[in-house]
């Protein structure tokens, strides 16, 4: 079935817009999560500096915001919520257990780390607490749980999901028309190509298509046009060639039976004339045996004539 040159020009385009797709939505998802995250974190530190500042308000007054500490400790996204003090023991804790239990406090205000309580990822939100004015400053130690940002990820990723499943049946049914617009002209042009391979130079391929493919058509018509040109000069050729092979061949006839009659012609003249000479021979033979005898008849007449005188 994805054999044809449709299937496979289809399944490239097809796997060209996911590829495309599917990085598109990476860089997507992943500039909302750390959106999402820059977010969360961000509101966490606006109640961190709320709860400072109410911290730095109620020591002076004398009345600390336990309540308000309370409910920042109970929040969803709040993992611990310690305040410790310049000898880096924990005043208030949510836990009452970690109460008096002395913690190293960092330098950096936002720092990623592993909490042993509830193992999971958290951001530690640290900032200073200025009790007095020239004294070293007290800490307040917000842990924001990051599983809130996760659901939000899990709800982006479950998004990103259904888009990338909308784009792939939106893809192939998009890029189904535009492989047929490519391989139906190319499917024309092979049939065409046939028809003129069996001989038929009159056939002509005709694809309007504004691209390649009709600039290919129109190179077969010019190439169909010039092998009818050569096939034509050289039938012609041919045809003068056996005009003149013919015209050759009958005059070698003729001259060879003209040869055949002048030989016939002399043969006939020297057989006259040995005739001839026959003849002469013969008469010429005769007329000597004549003389021979006529001369031993002169002979026999002296030799009587001879003996007579005697």
């Amino acid at each position: 079935m994805f054999k044809s040159f449709f299937w496979k020009n289809w399944l490239f385009v097809l796997i060209s817009t996911i590829a495309f797709v599917v990085l598109f939505l990476g860089i997507i998802i992943n500039y909302q999560f750390q959106r999402e995250e820059e977010r969360f974190l961000q509101q966490n530190i606006i109640i961190a500096q709320m709860v400072t500042r109410d911290l730095e308000k109620g020591y002076k007054t004398g009345f600390l915001p336990f309540e308000k500490l309370g409910r920042v400790s109970k929040t969803e996204s709040t993992s611990f919520l310690w305040v410790v003090k310049p000898d880096n023991r924990i005043f208030w804790a949510d836990d009452p257990e970690m109460m008096g239990k002395i913690v190293p406090i960092p330098y950096n205000i936002r720092t990623e780390i592993e909490d042993s309580f509830y193992q999971e990822p958290v951001k530690l939100i640290t900032l200073p607490v200025v009790i007095e004015l020239g004294e070293k400053p007290w800490a307040l130690l917000l842990g924001v749980s990051l599983k809130p940002v996760s659901e939000a990820k899990r709800e982006i990723f479950g998004l990103g999901i259904g888009l990338l499943i909308l784009v792939i049946m939106l893809a192939g049914l998009i890029s189904y028309p535009i492989s047929k617009k490519i391989t139906g002209p190319l499917k024309i042009l092979i049939r065409d190509l046939e028809i003129i391979g069996k001989g038929n130079l009159d056939h002509r391929v005709d694809i309007k298509t504004g691209d390649e493919i009709e600039e290919v058509g129109n190179a077969v018509n010019r190439m169909t046009k010039d092998l009818k040109e050569s096939r034509a000069a050289l039938e012609e050729a041919k045809t003068v060639l056996e005009i003149k092979v013919k015209a050759r061949t009958r005059e070698l006839r003729e001259l060879v039976e003209r040869q055949e009659e002048i030989i016939k012609e002399r043969t006939k003249e020297i057989q006259e004339r040995m005739e001839e000479l026959e003849k002469f021979h013969r008469l010429a033979v005769g007329r000597e045996l004549k003389m021979i005898e006529l001369k031993e008849e002169i002979k026999k007449l002296e030799k009587e004539l001879e003996q007579r005188k005697k």
